[in-house]
């Protein structure tokens, strides 16, 4: 009689350690136990000075205890699992050696539409499901690395399927181009039925959907996929972040939104199609310096016409701190357009210390470009004058 094989239980065990662990307790970002808790996490990590010190038990029992006083849980591996989502989701350093510079900017803003924005940026760049209090996998970006396979795939879509089979990938940091293809979809979903993941793991796919819905340009249904709400929008760059570019003009439209009432050009105050999300400090500049911060920050950009870009955009005009515009007169020469555009001015309420500081920058660039232009005119007459005398 032939002996039938029967798989051990070790190896069914081991099946699962590397898919993607979004454990999570609380998944509305507005709710107050999301933010008291993730307070209460940022304010003991401060008073402990944890930054610089190494990890000690005694202090995550005791954090352990204040939130439990706070919210009381039928055991403490509920509180523990609300502390670790923070980390998960990017807050949060495991060990606690500190937070993301965001963090407290997304718990003191009370704009919804705000908060959403701050978690979208730290989910996409920080976000790593299998990092814990004890266990630092923040060289692992899986929302990073999801994101990035819907923005290459070809249909700028991933179904539920998809998802699924991007969980149950391991080794992401190891994939240079950083998403898989649609055949490497396929293959790893075929993975997952094997393995009986999409049952056993029906919440956590759940989660990573729930998140997902909150990031700006995209739809997330749990029973269907995701896909990004106007594809147009997306911008394929080799240097510069799709995602995060995306942020940063779905930023600056809600502003102008939040200021007008409507998505207007700073300038003219007219809703023109076609606006352009103007960097006024260079975006390739910002990433070249390691800035990345800077290059996707809203306040480093204004919302122009293609007419005013045109010039704003070549440091051919610029503004000072009061919003005044100022021209390169050397390089504009025509009457009419040196009227039109010296009327223009920003407002008082764009210019934030963030805008102005953004602002300096562009004039240092303008006046340099204003003094060479200069300088070569000044040539010229000289040029035209010393013919004339020699004649």
């Amino acid at each position: 009689m032939s002996k039938v094989f029967q798989p051990k239980k070790k190896i069914e065990n081991q099946q699962y350690d590397s898919y993607w662990k979004l454990t999570v307790e609380y998944t509305d970002i507005y709710d107050r136990r999301f933010n008291n808790t993730l307070k209460t996490i940022v304010k003991f990590i401060d008073d402990k000075d944890l930054t610089k010190q190494e990890y000690q038990k005694e202090y995550y029992k005791e954090l352990q205890e204040q939130i439990y006083i706070m919210y009381p849980k039928s055991d403490y591996a509920s509180i523990r699992k609300s502390i670790n989502q923070f980390i998960k989701l990017g807050f949060i350093k495991p060990f606690f050696k500190g937070y993301h510079t965001l963090t407290k900017k997304f718990l003191n803003t009370t704009v919804q539409e705000e908060k959403r924005s701050i978690f979208s940026q730290v989910f996409y760049e920080n976000s790593s499901f299998n990092s814990s209090t004890t266990t630092d996998s923040t060289n692992i970006k899986e929302t990073n690395f999801l994101l990035k396979t819907l923005a290459y795939h070809p249909d700028k879509k991933l179904s539920r399927n998809d998802i699924i089979a991007l969980m149950v990938t391991p080794g992401i940091s190891e994939i240079s181009k950083g998403y898989l293809t649609k055949d490497e979809l396929e293959e790893q979903y075929q993975y997952s039925k094997i393995i009986n993941f999409e049952e056993n793991k029906y919440n956590q796919i759940s989660y990573l959907f729930a998140f997902l819905n909150l990031m700006p340009n995209i739809k997330a249904d749990k029973n269907v996929g995701i896909h990004f709400i106007d594809p147009n929008e997306v911008e394929i760059d080799t240097k510069r972040d799709p995602i995060l570019y995306g942020i940063y003009k779905n930023d600056l439209d809600n502003e102008s939104i939040r200021l007008y009432g409507k998505k207007i050009c700073y300038i003219q105050k007219t809703p023109y199609k076609g606006l352009v999300h103007s960097h006024i400090k260079d975006s390739g500049v910002c990433l070249d310096e390691g800035k990345i911060d800077e290059a996707y920050d809203y306040n480093n950009g204004l919302l122009l016409s293609a007419q005013v870009d045109a010039y704003f955009d070549k440091y051919d005009i610029s503004f000072d701190d009061n919003g005044n515009v100022l021209v390169n007169d050397y390089e504009i020469h025509d009457n009419d357009i040196l009227h039109w555009i010296s009327n223009f001015k920003l407002d008082k309420k764009l210019l934030n210390p963030e805008r102005l500081k953004y602002l300096k920058w562009h004039r240092e660039k303008f006046r340099n470009k204003a003094l060479k232009s200069k300088a070569e005119v000044d040539k010229i007459y000289k040029e035209e004058f010393d013919k004339k005398t020699s004649d």
